[in-house]
């Protein structure tokens, strides 16, 4: 009869190693760019949500935007015709993908899932269709 210190040592033995988790998109809060400055000097802030239903809504915000003003009026349900939406995405393993639409254009996202960032190249159709990368921090909290 083994004894229970080597009963102990084959089951650690025998343990499979720690399972790599699958990156998940969270719906509680938002997803916001660092600070970024456009041709007339305005500084503003990208942000996405993603809802329970699969949908993504996009908008920028000029700055200051705080994460309590931000979360105050970015909530799925109140959706205004001016935000990029995508009624879904595309995520295979830690690769994202989806698109969104709104009045003024159409932006393509892809890239990557990184616990909370994310991780994009995002495509604007201009002449020049030219991609640029951004990341997107999750920020939540009682007001998200």
């Amino acid at each position: 009869m083994p004894s229970l210190t080597g009963l102990a040592l084959t089951l650690l033995s025998s343990s499979p190693a720690q399972a790599q988790s699958t990156p998940t998109l969270r719906t509680d809060g938002i997803y916001r760019s660092e600070v970024q400055t456009n041709d007339d000097n305005v500084r503003y802030i990208s942000i996405l949500r993603f809802a329970a239903t699969g949908a993504v809504y996009f908008s920028h915000v000029t700055m200051p935007a705080t994460q309590e003003k931000v979360c105050t009026w970015f909530q799925a349900g109140m959706e205004q015709p001016h935000w990029g939406k995508a009624t879904g995405y595309d995520l295979k393993g830690a690769q994202l993908r989806f698109q969104t639409r709104s009045p003024q254009s159409v932006t393509a996202f892809e890239g990557a899932v990184d616990a909370q960032v994310l991780r994009m190249q995002l495509v604007v159709p201009t002449r020049q269709n030219l991609p640029y990368s951004l990341g997107f921090k999750h920020e939540s909290g009682s007001r998200c």
